[in-house]
């Protein structure tokens, strides 16, 4: 596999027709996009670049919902096939026979070329339809399953359990909600694979991120929600992570003994109460040092660490690297001399607080 070199940017093709599912195809643009904006934070990172992929002389297709970025000279490395709007499995048929003239052999050489490929939804039925699913695993949706796997030659796995899947370089999704992830995890394949892990947080969902943004879960009235020992040490933890840690202290909230808290801590969630705290501290450094200008001396004293060292050494192990190479790989904000130069602003990224 040898996509575009990391000085030619990616190049990507996305099948469009008038019944492309557009959620799918937007979802691409808008990961690529948000990467750009990255990119554009990165001196000497190229930008990704997509095009879209029509039948020639198809006349029924309305122009896609979202622009493309503009020339994209050669042969794409990854090909996207966004899946199509359609309620049966005989139409589906119908719409993989109206494009296999055009689109076989470009699917085909694709992959001899040792290209990534990423089917979308029902999507795939595009590739039995074509004979690239023969012993592969794939992840399909259920509606549309049992038409697909009839195109194949019954060496394709269904895999029930997962919501996608990556079989070499083809990946294959069995929900909407999963384009995303997918992608992500397609474009960590590629010379852009830093890019894709500094977009990741952003784009998915992140539990130690969300825990870290408020100190305590509240409801509608402001009231604490009543819980458990384990949750109300745990709420504890997220409270005082700032301060301080004391077994002690968080054993008295959860109303319960320190060997106790320990054994049940340990069983529920796999771990120490101090451990899950250094993880809730790292999550909230990761987060400042991607998003602010602070010195990491005071991300560490944000974060609850009031010696820098230890916080160096303990951020190293969660995060396997230090707070600087990872403020400078994954840093969602533009520089400081960006801002205050005469020459123009690059784009900034809209999640960035710089």
């Amino acid at each position: 596999m040898s996509p575009s070199s990391p000085t030619a940017g990616l190049r990507v093709g996305i099948l469009w027709s008038a019944d492309s599912i557009a959620s799918n195809a937007a979802s691409v643009v808008d990961t690529l996009r948000t990467m750009n904006t990255l990119a554009a934070m990165r001196p000497g990172t190229p930008l990704l670049r997509w095009h879209w992929r029509m039948l020639p002389g198809d006349k029924s297709a309305d122009p896609p919902p979202m622009p493309d970025s503009g020339s994209c000279e050669g042969e794409p490395d990854v090909l996207v096939l966004p899946g199509w709007i359609t309620a049966t499995g005989p139409h589906l048929r119908t719409l993989c026979e109206r494009h296999a003239r055009y689109f076989y052999p470009v699917l085909h050489a694709h992959l001899a070329r040792g290209g990534l490929l990423l089917a979308l939804f029902n999507g795939s039925a595009l590739l039995a339809a074509a004979g690239l699913l023969a012993q592969r695993g794939v992840a399909l949706p259920w509606p549309f399953a049992p038409s697909i796997l009839l195109q194949t030659d019954g060496t394709t796995d269904w895999l029930r359990d997962c919501p996608w899947h990556r079989d070499g370089t083809l990946w294959t999704t069995a929900s909407l909600q999963d384009t995303i992830p997918a992608f992500l995890d397609l474009l960590a394949c590629t010379p852009h694979a830093e890019l894709a892990q500094a977009a990741a947080p952003v784009l998915r969902f992140d539990p130690q991120r969300q825990r870290t943004a408020t100190a305590a879960i509240e409801t509608p009235t402001g009231v604490p929600t009543p819980a458990g020992a384990l949750e109300q040490a745990r709420r504890w933890l997220e409270a005082h992570r700032n301060e301080p840690y004391s077994l002690q202290a968080t054993a008295w909230a959860a109303a319960t003994s320190p060997r106790t808290l320990l054994r049940w801590f340990a069983q529920v969630h796999g771990q120490t109460p101090q451990d899950y705290l250094h993880r809730l501290r790292i999550a909230q450094a990761q987060v400042l040092l991607q998003t602010t200008y602070l010195t990491v001396e005071d991300v560490a004293q944000q974060c609850g660490y009031a010696d820098t060292a230890s916080f160096r050494r303990i951020f190293s192990r969660h995060s396997g690297t230090t707070p600087g190479a990872y403020r400078k790989r994954f840093s969602l904000r533009t520089t400081r001399k960006q801002w205050t130069g005469r020459e123009a602003l690059p784009v900034q990224c809209p999640y960035s607080r710089g």
